[in-house]
């Protein structure tokens, strides 16, 4: 009767406790992922399952880092959102990598949108 009860606390403790080993995920992005876009967006969002602090964000295009400023003292929040600068045509790819403030996990991921007349040639390739 004992080890009924005694295992009953611990599948309860875990049952209980199974949100807390969840891992933060990025639930979407804008401009979405695979966006192909005819204006370049002013800012980059990202929205997630729970509470994050953003560790790392970097922009590029053809190999090439655009700068991007990412407040690292920003409350932690599910939505993220950082100012882009003037973005000129072309395939910009967005690594980005979250600390889990539930958990203290990092997630990474990467995605890609396009911009302008780079549309037609990202399509046709």
């Amino acid at each position: 009767m004992v080890k009924a009860w005694f295992l009953a606390g611990i599948v309860s403790g875990l049952v209980l406790s199974g949100p807390v080993f969840a891992h933060a995920k990025l639930q979407s992005t804008v401009p979405a992922a695979d966006a192909q876009l005819q204006v370049a967006p002013k800012s980059l969002t990202l929205s997630f399952n729970e509470k994050v602090r953003l560790a790392v964000l970097t922009l590029s295009v053809d190999g090439r880092d655009v700068p991007v400023s990412v407040d690292r003292n920003a409350p932690a929040a599910a939505q993220v959102s950082v100012a882009l600068p003037a973005l000129a045509a072309g395939k910009y790819v967005v690594q980005w990598s979250v600390l889990s403030v539930d958990d203290g996990h990092v997630s990474k991921g990467t995605f890609a949108f396009v911009v302008g007349p780079a549309v037609a040639a990202a399509t046709s390739r």
